[in-house]
């Protein structure tokens, strides 16, 4: 699916974040990287851009993003960038010959919205706009959206000023070549030429129907707006399903603050793996000291490397740095961490009362959290059709008893605990997997 996107202009009212818009990091990715990125998961393959204030800069970077993320990438430049967007869309006239997704380079969106375009029938001469019925949307800067009226899925009038509205113009479009042709009547006729006259002329003879947007969108035009998108994209950073409790109401909190500043910088989420690996192994070494001091300051650092651990993830998510070696990575690195902690923590209770009793304890928690670990994956996928709530044991939940154990001087206590907990589930998930 061949897809056009508009980012020419100069975007003055984000001057403090960037001298071009396209170009403003936004949790560490430029706007428009993030638009294409969507566009590519939505099901676009082949991108038209056009480009005007500060041209070359854009489409310089957009050569790179061309070769990172191996699509086709044709820049079109607009020298008469002040002008209305629709002057924008005309550019490609001539270039775009068959049906084409329409997008602006601001508006950040779910790529559902996408999908569901792309699923509606597209006649010869139509436009299809997502439109966002959800006039309380506080995402939505009221001064500035583009308002649009629907009745039946067509369009019967769009514009800033409207008041009989019903719904919000997204900026999210898919087009036939029709819509060149009504943004020269709209220029000829009207002297507008705004996208939105364009459908304005279309809808007077039924060819722009609206499709309800079914998902996350926002126009980042302004600061305010700025740290809306910014928030939304952290808040998705919450409905990871397999969180365990002390990961969805403690960890994952706490560790999104952390993210929030990660984003600015050149780390990899395998690097803050690592990093939180290192800090485990500081926190062991601590144990085996066999001091309460040191015991409470390792449960400390141990529970923060427990929390920095989620940045990883985060950070790889909100940066199109996933991979399935990282995931790897970051699990073989958690199994180590908990055999070392455990280890270090039995160390403690064992040089304290050099009881025999403390070392197979420490034996049996070690197991069962490796044991616990390696059944998670099946557990999991089983739970998802079995149950729609529970509480999760996972290590968010072992590395916080640690903790706990640790600060409290419990070890002992604790290290029974978790032998007990992790062994049972174990074998509750085996009964379990058993059944199924």
């Amino acid at each position: 699916m061949k897809c056009l996107i508009i980012a020419a202009g100069q975007g003055t009212r984000l001057r403090a974040k960037g001298e071009v818009k396209p170009l403003i990091p936004l949790l560490g990715v430029p706007l428009i990287e993030r638009v294409i990125r969507s566009a590519i998961e939505g099901g676009a393959d082949e991108f038209y851009v056009v480009t005007g204030y500060q041209g070359e800069q854009v489409a310089n970077f957009l050569k790179q993003l061309a070769k990172r993320l191996n699509v086709a990438v044709t820049l079109i430049q607009n020298d008469d960038w002040q002008k209305e967007n629709g002057f924008s869309v005309l550019k490609a006239r001539g270039v775009i010959t068959e049906p084409f997704l329409l997008l602006m380079g601001d508006h950040l969106f779910d790529s559902a919205i996408i999908q569901s375009l792309q699923k509606q029938p597209l006649n010869d001469g139509e436009v299809l706009l997502a439109v966002d019925t959800d006039i309380n949307n506080p995402l939505v800067d009221m001064e500035d959206v583009t308002r649009v009226r629907i009745e039946s899925g067509h369009i019967l009038n769009i514009g800033k000023t409207i008041d009989d509205f019903n719904g919000f113009d997204t900026g999210l479009f898919l087009c036939t070549p029709a819509v060149f042709e009504a943004l020269e009547c709209a220029c000829e006729i009207h002297k507008d030429t705004t996208l939105s006259a364009a459908i304005r002329i279309l809808a007077t003879e039924k060819r722009a129907k609206s499709v309800q947007a079914c998902g996350f969108w926002i126009d980042v035009d302004d600061d305010k707006s700025f740290l809306k998108a910014g928030k939304k994209l952290l808040d998705s950073l919450h409905d990871k399903t397999n969180d365990g409790p002390v990961s969805r109401w403690l960890n994952r909190p706490v560790s999104i603050r952390f993210t929030k500043i990660l984003v600015n910088f050149n780390i990899t989420p395998n690097q803050i793996s690592f990093f939180s690996f290192m800090l485990s192994i500081i926190a062991a070494g601590l144990f085996a000291l066999g001091n309460y001091w040191y015991l409470a300051l390792g449960g400390i650092i141990a529970q923060f490397a427990s929390i920095i651990d989620g940045s990883d993830g985060e950070v790889a998510r909100l940066k199109y740095l996933s991979s399935d070696y990282g995931g790897w990575f970051d699990a073989v690195l958690d199994r180590y961490a908990d055999a070392f902690l455990l280890f270090g923590l039995t160390w403690y209770v064992y040089s304290q009362n050099l009881s025999p009793w403390a070392l197979g304890v420490g034996f049996l928690a070690i197991i069962g959290s490796f044991m616990l670990s390696y059944t998670a994956d099946k557990y999991d996928s089983l739970m998802k059709n079995r149950i729609k709530k529970g509480i999760r044991l996972g290590r968010d939940v072992r590395v916080f008893l640690i903790f706990l154990g640790a600060v409290l001087n419990q070890p002992y206590p604790v290290l029974i605990v978790i032998a007990a907990l992790m062994n049972v589930e174990t074998i509750r998930r085996i009964i379990i997997c058993r059944n199924d």
